[in-house]
């Protein structure tokens, strides 16, 4: 049943990740429909006793997201219940993604192959993303007409900033494997090469800071608990230095260099944030409904630029906005118990990059990447066996 669960989800972040790019709601509807399927299953099975049912104390706070959402209904605070109802759909699978998750870790091995066939997906998407970038011939995956308005930026990626976090989730899994693993330290080295020059290619100025973090942090982290020796250390740097100066030479730096030449990196952006400081104030305990963002912008707005704002490029400020503080306290408990476990696992620290990368954009808020994310974090839950490293 673990190794059923891990390919159906595996599968599902597939399908969710070559289907973001679409403006439908099916891309959203569809994964989420079979997380809630397999969740089912999980849940008939536990209740029967055929599977004992794992469990982990951050289930609490998930849960009450969802519970939020629904009092958010019920209790009229929401500007539109419509976008709440696909707020608590979406907070839903995002629960269900870790209790799934958190039952398929119980077992060390399918666990790490999961983790091991979603680092090699990532390969894939790295790879994909500059090469239809450069030869695309402005078409989705060399196949599909983009809907008008509507152009990938990156691969499937709607959005640079989205696919960075995709890769800082994925990234230390492939330095951890580089530093500790033999056997196989080629393949990781490469891995960790592309991944990484894949975020400069993408040119997301936060999603290159943490993930040159990442490829700071993880060996010290792995040096520390002494599970490699220094020399591994440095021949690993010399051989990742070598591919990693050819893949930039390829893919060339100048997007990247072009944004940090900016003289405002955060131009516009604090605009969003400064209107959603004054929804926060407006109603501090209720907030205007998770996914209504969008809907209250217009009178709260500092700045009109003729677009349509959609988000407030700072998740933090936009879950205290929608939800209230309450909402923000329980998503501040979400990532407290996340950071440390995140960092002392050492391959686990794209979790806490990614609530860092919150602060300056909406980076899960696509279920292709939330998928992941929340996976992720069941990883980092511990399995009762002690597994607490993909080797």
């Amino acid at each position: 049943m673990k190794t059923f669960s891990a390919i159906a989800l595996f599968l599902t972040v597939i399908v969710t990740v070559l289907t973001s790019w679409v403006p439908e709601r099916w891309p959203t509807t569809v994964p989420e429909a079979a997380v809630f399927a397999i969740t089912a299953v999980w849940t008939l099975a536990g209740l029967t006793g055929l599977v004992r049912l794992r469990f982990s104390t951050v289930m609490i706070p998930l849960g009450l997201v969802v519970v939020w959402c629904a009092i958010q209904i019920a209790g009229g605070t929401t500007a539109y219940a419509w976008r709440t109802n696909v707020a608590m759909l979406y907070w839903g699978c995002n629960a269900a993604t870790f209790f799934v998750a958190l039952q398929i870790f119980a077992s060390r091995r399918i666990g790490v192959s999961l983790l091991h066939a979603l680092m090699f997906f990532g390969l894939a998407m790295s790879i994909v993303g500059p090469l239809q970038e450069l030869y695309g011939g402005g078409k989705v995956l060399w196949l599909f007409e983009p809907f008008p308005r509507f152009v990938p930026q990156f691969g499937p990626f709607p959005y640079r900033n989205q696919y960075a976090a995709f890769i800082e989730l994925l990234l230390p899994v492939a330095l951890f494997g580089a530093l500790t693993q033999e056997r196989r330290r080629g393949v990781y080295v490469v891995t960790t090469a592309v991944l990484y020059a894949s975020v400069i290619a993408a040119a997301s100025r936060m999603g290159f800071v943490l993930a040159t973090l990442e490829m700071l942090a993880v060996p010290v982290i792995v040096f520390w608990n002494r599970k490699v020796r220094f020399r591994s250390l440095r021949n690993n740097a010399l051989l990742f230095a070598a591919i990693f100066a050819m893949l930039i030479v390829a893919a060339g730096p100048s997007g990247m260099l072009t944004k940090f030449r900016s003289p405002d990196p955060y131009a516009a952006r604090r605009e969003y944030s400064e209107a959603g400081l004054k929804m926060i104030l407006a109603r501090p305990l209720t907030g205007f409904g998770l996914g209504n963002y969008a809907t209250v912008y217009p009178g709260f707005a500092v700045a009109d630029d003729g677009l349509h704002i959609n988000q407030a490029h700072n998740d933090w400020v936009q879950w205290a906005a929608e939800g209230g503080l309450p909402f923000l306290a329980v998503m501040l408990w979400i990532a407290l118990w996340a950071a440390p476990r995140a960092l002392r696992s050492g391959w686990g620290a794209g979790v806490a990059a990614v609530f860092l990368h919150c602060l300056v954009d909406y980076p899960i808020q696509r279920t292709s990447v939330a998928l992941v994310m929340f996976i992720m974090m069941a990883a980092i839950a511990r399995p009762p066996d002690g597994a607490d490293e993909p080797a």
